[in-house]
């Protein structure tokens, strides 16, 4: 009779851990950080001139490098030089990796950019960020 006590005790530890691990939040995911070097970058409206297609390349120190993302910089005011920018991130590995420069990339596409838009930057912690004109068609 206690096994079977002790058996259920058990379980629902367990389904009560496993609940707490799932219900996890989104500030416990590993977040991105600001790559240092961007390698490449370019910005194209699609087919339709509706959406402008930005793609960047940045350099990272390892392999195992995930989650390539471009994200826009807010602003409270459009720039008044019609340059908007971007932050190149991925998110670091943890463990056991390559150790060679590796190279990720990201896309981000804006639907409907504003009419000002003249160029996109993408920006790196230290070194290489990359200003890509855009032309509308």
């Amino acid at each position: 009779m206690t096994r079977t006590i002790r058996a259920a005790g058990l379980a629902a530890a367990a389904l009560a851990g496993m609940t707490a691990l799932a219900e996890a939040p989104e500030k416990d995911k590993p977040k991105g950080e600001v790559l240092k070097t961007v390698i490449g970058a370019t910005a194209a409206f699609d087919k339709d001139g509706k959406t402008l297609v930005v793609t960047a390349v940045g350099q990272v120190p390892t392999g195992g490098w995930t989650g390539a993302k471009l994200t826009r910089r807010e602003a409270k005011e459009a720039p008044k030089d019609g340059v908007y920018e971007f932050d190149l991130t991925a998110v670091r590995p943890d463990g056991i990796v390559t150790q060679a420069l590796s190279k990720v990339t990201a896309t981000e596409k804006w639907e409907n950019p504003p009419a000002d838009l003249k160029a996109v930057k993408i920006n790196g912690a230290d070194k290489g960020a990359k200003t890509v004109p855009v032309e509308r068609k």
